[in-house]
């Protein structure tokens, strides 16, 4: 399991962010020729509206966060490796 956290009030606020793939998941998606990344739900279901994964840069794209939808968590399956992501806000 991998948590990344976002600034505190981003959902409240109806801001979006972005961050790249956490530096141990690149690592593998590097180390695995060939394996593409895929990001889902917990159930396997596609992300939420407001939050998409760019294969390209490897990076999550959130934009207008609805309120309550922290923390969320994400599976990142690269090859046979399945890792879930915790996306949450900061406490402070």
């Amino acid at each position: 399991m991998v948590t990344v956290t976002v600034p505190k009030d981003t959902a409240t606020s109806g801001s979006g962010f972005s961050f790249p793939l956490p530096a141990q998941l690149v690592q593998a998606a590097s180390g695995a020729a060939g394996a593409s990344v895929i990001v889902t739900t917990l159930a396997g279901d596609p992300l939420p509206a407001w939050l998409q994964f760019v294969p390209e840069s490897n990076t999550f794209v959130a934009s207008a966060v609805p309120d309550g939808a922290f923390p969320i968590q994400v599976v990142v399956i690269i090859g046979n490796q399945r890792t879930v992501v915790v996306i949450s806000e900061r406490g402070e």
